[in-house]
């Protein structure tokens, strides 16, 4: 058992419990006897701190949420160097937290939370994409990037370019990869 922690801290250690068992044994064992195995509590603890599995997995998302919206949006008054700071954020963190990487871009976690949590992760898709966007069309608007670019199509594909990198496992390969694949999207962008 672990030590008795103030509710805020139990909470997020819960979360985070929650994202490990999820990540690394699927929906299948997805337990309250596996996330207070993994916290070192009794399942009954968990239910002082969460109402229900539901919520557990609503603050799961939550906790996924802070993680990709870190420092967002970057600060740089150049839109491309924006959407690269994007990239490469995105790029480092999945990279870096492979629990983020296979829940980020998966629909299993959403489906534990139900509606509630389905749309939190349609608003971060969304989120991102229209920052993407954003930036797309502010370097169009500047004359950084040809006019007549299909602007939402280039946003998807470079959003794309990060979940292709997490399925293909290319992001442990480290930062050479990232380099070039960011290469390979201006290249895109510029023709």
């Amino acid at each position: 058992m672990t030590p008795r922690q103030p509710t805020e801290a139990r909470r997020v250690q819960i979360a985070d419990a929650a994202l490990k068992v999820i990540s690394e044994q699927g929906l299948g064992r997805f337990t309250t006897q596996a996330i207070a195995a993994e916290v070192g509590i009794t399942d009954g603890t968990l239910f002082r701190h969460f109402g229900s599995k539901e919520e557990i997995v609503l603050a799961a998302l939550d906790r996924v949420e802070e993680r990709l919206f870190e420092g967002f949006p970057p600060a740089d008054p150049d839109p491309l160097r924006r959407l690269e700071a994007f990239f490469r954020f995105r790029a480092a963190l999945v990279g870096a937290n492979p629990i983020i990487a296979r829940l980020a871009f998966s629909d299993e976690l959403p489906h534990a939370a139900g509606q509630a949590g389905a749309l939190k992760v349609r608003r971060w898709k969304d989120r991102s994409l229209e920052f993407v966007q954003a930036c797309l069309d502010e370097a169009v608007a500047a004359g950084q990037l040809p006019a007549g670019l299909p602007v939402r199509e280039l946003a998807v594909m470079i959003l794309g370019t990060l979940m292709a990198l997490v399925k293909f496992g290319e992001l442990a390969a480290g930062t050479a990869t990232v380099d070039r694949a960011w290469v390979a999207v201006t290249r895109g962008l510029l023709g």
